[in-house]
């Protein structure tokens, strides 16, 4: 298929983190703002991305799609001075989960930044905005099948250089994981099945399970026994779940913990470490802004990450980059009671940030700075490549 691009003339769109910075105190200008852009599909974004997040997700969605249905193309406000690369982020329909959320790393790093949405029913533009570096942003999800599918057979005649291989995100599936890590010592990697609701066999209890495309722990639970997994599938709407062996990673002193960790290139990078009672650890859920004592566990445990994660298992990230080859990734990790590394799940698409309170968690900006750094330095890369 030929590419061609083209220029849109659109104003840009305030980005995600941008709101995510505006004190609440704003939230009635800048819905007064969108709701009043003259632009009709720039007015729709706009309110998906402010009703996002605020329990009201249907509505926000429909927002979406009414936006898409205008233009598929939009530019993000990254409050740049100065403009030196032009990214282009290839995503799809979806919540804030759902694509890499690029805005929250290329803040205020002298990038401009635009957004290409594919449609999963839609075959491909043969058209693509201007722009120096493409970072293929869309996660990996049944919805999303088809179009990375597509972008398989394009991106062999894609003229720019690019960030994370199509064919690779696939490899994010939960069961793929498992069955491209498995055998790479001194790692731990749950094993994952996908069933069809009808077709579920599991005997070695206890197990987990979740929808297939659920994320931050949607419906995701620990299951005792038959009945118990019977009684669950009962509340659950979904066709496909992913069933695996459940990894008790419960420390002695009964706390979960779950450490995120950004490959970049296949050199890892800290982002945080979240400490929960709640076997499905999250950082949100463990609450670590209202305990001062898991706040300076964390700052202890990101200033001593190189020596303690980084350098021990070097030879695990280098492994996992080698059978993922994904430039950028997210995982989360903990370490099994035999001190070995343990693997939960590879996102493309994670949410890292470096928009934590700093009165509260003064500690991470260094750690997020580096990461960003880092990620804005695989750019670069790219971009000097062409020339």
């Amino acid at each position: 298929m030929p590419i061609s691009f083209i220029e849109y003339d659109v104003k840009p769109l305030l980005s995600h983190v941008g709101i995510h910075r505006s004190h609440i105190s704003q939230a009635p200008f800048l819905l007064q703002d969108a709701v009043t852009d003259p632009d009709e599909a720039n007015r729709f974004m706009r309110m998906f991305y402010l009703f996002q997040g605020t329990q009201q997700e249907k509505f926000s969605l429909e927002l979406q799609a009414k936006a898409l249905s205008i233009r598929h193309f939009y530019k993000i406000n990254l409050s740049n001075e100065t403009e030196h690369v032009r990214v282009l982020a290839i995503v799809a329909p979806g919540d804030m989960l759902q694509n890499l959320p690029v805005d929250y790393l290329l803040e205020k790093q002298g990038v401009e930044l635009n957004l290409l949405y594919l449609m999963p029913h839609e075959d491909l533009p043969t058209q693509f905005p201007e722009h120096d570096v493409t970072i293929f942003a869309l996660g990996q999800s049944s919805a999303n099948k088809h179009i990375l599918s597509q972008l398989r057979q394009l991106i062999l005649k894609w003229p720019k250089p690019f960030i994370n291989h199509p064919k690779y995100i696939e490899y994010c599936a939960r069961d793929q994981v498992y069955k491209l890590l498995k055998d790479i010592q001194g790692l731990k990697v749950a094993k994952q099945v996908l069933f069809k609701r009808s077709e579920i066999v599991w005997n070695d209890f206890p197990c987990t399970i979740r929808p297939m495309d659920s994320h931050a722990g949607e419906s995701f639970e620990r299951i005792s026994d038959v009945q118990s997994l019977d009684k669950y599938l009962e509340n659950q709407s979904s066709d496909q779940f992913y069933v695996g062996e459940y990894l008790d990673c419960k420390s002695e002193d009964g706390y979960y913990r779950k450490f995120r960790v950004a490959l970049i290139g296949g050199e890892p990078y800290v982002a945080h470490l979240a400490i929960s009672k709640n076997w499905v650890v999250s950082y949100i859920s463990a609450e670590m802004n209202l305990d001062e004592e898991k706040r300076n566990e964390e700052s202890n445990f990101m200033r001593n990450f190189d020596v303690v994660i980084a350098d021990k298992f070097k030879h695990q990230f280098k492994e996992i980059f080698k059978k993922i080859p994904l430039e950028y990734m997210v995982l989360d990790c903990s370490i099994s009671k035999g001190g070995e590394l343990i693997v939960f799940e590879i996102d493309n698409s994670a949410w890292v940030h470096n928009t934590d309170s700093e009165l509260l968690f003064p500690y991470k900006k260094i750690h997020m700075r580096l990461l960003i750094a880092n990620f804005l330095k695989l750019i670069s890369t790219k971009y000097e490549s062409q020339n």
